[in-house]
């Protein structure tokens, strides 16, 4: 799940919405609100985007070479490349894999319950997607739906970290592993940066993650950004020349048919600087995300779950109930800013219609999920006021 997938912006009313308040002295309690945390790094970035303009250095700079550093300390890698945003890193290092495979073993297993962003890097890296169900309780890729989909065909596997929450990376292994598969796994950990399982972080779980700095992520760009993660020293040299038009050892030698996604120096710097402020900000969405689960633990609506020894970063706090739309007029009605994610599974899409006959009949969880799911505001500086109306809107409205 990548960048558009979570814009709070965006016009299509299933996907996010918030509503005139209730009363006149109550101002909106917004899905998400980016704004609040600007006094904390807007001047320090400032200052780093006015170094960047008078050094006149706006690509392959400093500035890129120091965030890449930084981001793969702050993941326990050994590696990270940034590039223009997690599509191309989605496509990256799927392009590295799949070209590595006969073209009929490049099957790629992934869950419909995303961004379409994963799905389609994997048709725009030379594969095909193959639709495995979600778990109905953690809405992560289901480990007994990937055991019934690997074969002799499949190149990668990639769980997506939904919501910040991370998926059964254990459960995943343990099914390629019965099925006798080599097969690539690749994180799609969009939304889940600082999020950990068994005290490792997202992004490390895996033989490759892939990061989104989209301006609504918890950790988010001035514009487009992403960053592919790894302990791969030849995949991370070979996704670096993919970045750069295939350029290995010099200008204007190309071993491979690369592209251009190269991060900028501006947005390195402004990452650099927000990055040192992300820890606070995590622990503040949980302490939201705690709250909640305590006052949602009698109400008919049930919140992602986590399977066991997985701490989310709560890019959203989404709830599932089988009266979602009233519940969503609900809240609407009073102020309280709420979104959509997703309302239409990806193999119910009309770009991967050929792919229904067989992806339709095996993800009845995420079909339902679909119609179920509602995110709830929670981002750093909620204040407990505003956190204590989005209970009592949802308690009055169950």
């Amino acid at each position: 799940m990548t960048e558009a997938g979570d814009n709070p912006r965006v016009s299509d009313p299933t996907a996010a919405s918030s509503a005139a308040p209730q009363a006149p002295d109550l101002a909106p309690v917004p899905l998400m609100d980016p704004k609040r945390v600007y006094p904390a790094w807007g001047p320090a970035a400032e200052q780093a985007v006015v170094e960047v303009l008078r050094s006149h250095h706006y690509v392959k700079g400093p500035q890129v070479a120091a965030f890449e550093e930084a981001f793969a300390a702050h993941v326990g890698v050994d590696a990270a490349v940034a590039v223009d945003s997690c599509t191309d890193a989605l496509f990256l290092v799927l392009r590295a894999v799949l070209q590595r495979r006969p073209p009929e073993a490049r099957e790629v297993i992934l869950p419909p319950f995303t961004f379409v962003a994963t799905a389609s890097a994997v048709v725009n890296a030379g594969g095909t997607p193959v639709f495995a169900d979600v778990d109905p309780h953690t809405w992560n890729l289901a480990p007994a739906s990937v055991a019934e989909h690997v074969s002799e065909r499949t190149a990668a596997v990639v769980p997506v970290h939904i919501f910040g929450a991370p998926a059964d990376m254990r459960g995943v292994r343990a099914a390629l592993a019965a099925a006798g598969s080599d097969a690539f796994v690749l994180e799609d950990a969009a939304q889940a940066i600082e999020a950990t399982l068994d005290g490792r972080a997202a992004g490390a779980l895996a033989d490759a993650g892939t990061f989104s700095f989209y301006p609504s992520k918890n950790l988010a760009a001035a514009g487009d950004g992403g960053v592919v993660t790894t302990d791969d020293p030849e995949l991370a040299a070979k996704v670096r020349a993919l970045r750069d038009h295939g350029q290995t050892r010099k200008m204007y030698d190309h071993e491979d048919v690369g592209t251009n996604s190269r991060m900028d120096e501006l947005q390195a710097a402004i990452l650099r600087i927000k990055l040192q402020h992300l820890p606070a900000w995590t622990a503040a969405r949980r302490a939201v995300a705690a709250r909640y689960d305590e006052a949602f633990a009698t109400l008919p609506v049930e919140p992602q779950r986590l399977v066991a020894g997985a701490v989310s970063a709560y890019h959203l706090y989404t709830v599932r109930t089988a009266g979602r739309d009233a519940l969503r007029t609900a809240l609407q009605a009073a102020g309280i800013g709420c979104g959509v994610y997703y309302p239409v599974p990806l193999h119910r899409q009309h770009c991967f219609a050929e792919l229904a006959p067989s992806g339709a009949s095996t993800c009845p969880v995420a079909d339902d999920l679909a119609g179920e799911v509602l995110s709830l505001p929670c981002f750093p500086d909620m204040t407990a006021a505003e956190t204590e109306r989005v209970i009592a809107a949802v308690r009055d409205a169950l």
